[in-house]
C-alpha cells in the first residue's frame, strides 16, 4: 500500500515538472507579439492593427487572441483599428479571481478599451466571445457601438460535455489535475478537438501557426473550464434581457455547427432583439471566421455604418 502511494506521488511529480517544462518552453517559444493594457490593475494582452472605427475580437473558449487574429485581423485592419483581445487567463493575460462570468470579462475589457482611449467599439465575438459580446452590449449601452455575433453561445442548452471540461476548475483539485494528469490526456486530444470545432470543413493549413502549446499551460486549462462552468448560469441571467439591446447586430452562424447549435442559439437570439440581422451560412461550421471570413468582414462593415461611427472616426483620423 505504502510502496504504491509512493510510485503514484513518484507519477503525480513527474508529470507536474515535465508540465512546467513545457509551459516555460511553450512560452520561450511564442512570446508575446502585442502589447499589455491595465484594465483596471488586470494586465490584458492585446494585438493591434489599423486606425480608425475600433472592432474588437472577441475569441472562444480555451483559445487565444491568435485564433481571431489568424482569421481576420489583418483584413480588418485595412479597414479598421483593429484589436484582438487574449480574455483573461488565455494567451499572455491575466486572470484575477472572479473572472470566469462573461459579465465579469465584459467590464475587463471595458476597463482595457478605456485605457487604449478607444470609443464605442464594434464587439465581434466568437463561441464563448459572443456571450462576452453580449454582456458588454447589456452592461454598456451607450458605450458600444454594434456586435458582431459569431456561432455564440447566448442560451443557458443543456450541455453534459460542459461537466467533462469544467473539472480543472474544482479548487485544489483542478490545479493538481492541469498541472498532472490531464497533461498527457489534453495533449492526445487537442488535435482531435480541433478537427472536430472546424468539422464539417477541414482544418485550414495556416492553422499550424497557432500556438498550441500556449493553450496547454495549467493557467489557461483552468481559465477555460471556469469559463465553461460560468456560461450557464450566466446567460440564465442574461438571456432576459437580450430584447433591451439596442446597438446594431449581426446574427452568423454556421448551418452545420455542431458545437453550437444555431437554432438554439443564432435563431432564437435574432427573434429576441429588435431589429438584428442573421445570415445562416451553408456548408459552414463552427468556425465561421476561418471559413467564411468574407461574410464576416461584410458583416463587420454593415454594423460600421449601421452604427454611424464610421464617418466620425474617418473624420477624426483623416482618412
Amino acid at each position: 500500500m505504502r510502496s504504491g502511494l509512493t510510485l503514484a506521488a513518484g507519477m503525480l511529480a513527474g508529470l507536474w515538472m515535465d508540465t512546467m517544462r513545457r509551459t516555460a518552453n511553450a512560452e520561450s517559444a511564442h512570446p508575446p507579439l502585442g502589447s499589455f493594457v491595465d484594465a483596471g490593475g488586470v494586465c490584458l494582452h492585446v494585438l493591434e492593427r489599423g486606425r480608425g472605427t475600433p472592432v474588437v475580437l472577441v475569441h472562444g473558449a480555451g483559445l487565444l487572441s491568435d485564433d481571431m487574429a489568424l482569421a481576420l485581423l489583418d483584413r480588418a485592419g485595412a479597414a479598421w483599428h483593429t484589436i484582438a483581445v487574449d480574455r483573461p487567463g488565455h494567451g499572455y493575460s491575466d486572470r484575477p479571481r472572479g473572472a470566469a462570468s462573461p459579465r465579469a470579462q465584459a467590464r475587463l475589457l471595458h476597463d482595457a478599451l478605456v485605457a487604449m482611449n478607444v470609443r464605442k467599439p464594434v464587439i465581434v465575438g466568437h463561441s464563448l466571445g459572443g456571450a462576452v459580446a453580449l454582456a458588454y452590449a447589456l452592461e454598456f449601452p451607450y458605450e458600444t457601438g454594434g456586435l458582431v455575433f459569431l456561432g455564440g453561445y447566448a442560451y443557458p442548452t443543456p450541455r453534459p460535455d460542459f461537466a467533462l471540461f469544467a473539472a480543472p476548475a474544482v479548487p485544489g483539485v483542478g490545479q493538481v489535475l492541469s498541472r498532472t494528469v490531464l497533461q498527457p490526456v489534453d495533449r492526445l486530444m487537442l488535435p482531435g478537438l480541433i478537427e472536430r470545432i472546424f468539422a464539417p470543413n477541414p482544418v485550414p493549413d495556416y492553422y499550424r501557426l497557432m500556438p498550441t502549446e500556449l493553450m496547454l499551460r495549467p493557467v489557461q486549462i483552468e481559465s477555460s473550464a471556469a469559463d465553461l462552468a460560468a456560461l450557464i448560469p450566466a446567460t440564465t441571467e442574461m438571456a432576459p434581457r437580450y430584447g433591451g439591446i439596442r446597438c446594431p447586430v449581426a446574427i452568423l452562424a454556421g448551418e452545420e455547427d455542431r458545437i453550437v447549435d444555431p437554432a438554439d442559439h443564432a435563431v432564437r437570439l435574432h427573434h429576441d432583439i429588435p431589429g438584428s440581422t442573421l445570415h445562416l451560412l451553408s456548408s459552414t461550421g463552427h468556425m465561421l471566421h476561418h471559413v467564411r471570413p468574407d461574410a464576416v468582414i461584410a458583416a463587420i462593415e454593415r454594423i460600421v455604418r449601421a452604427a454611424g461611427i464610421d464617418a466620425v472616426h474617418e473624420q477624426e483620423y483623416g482618412r
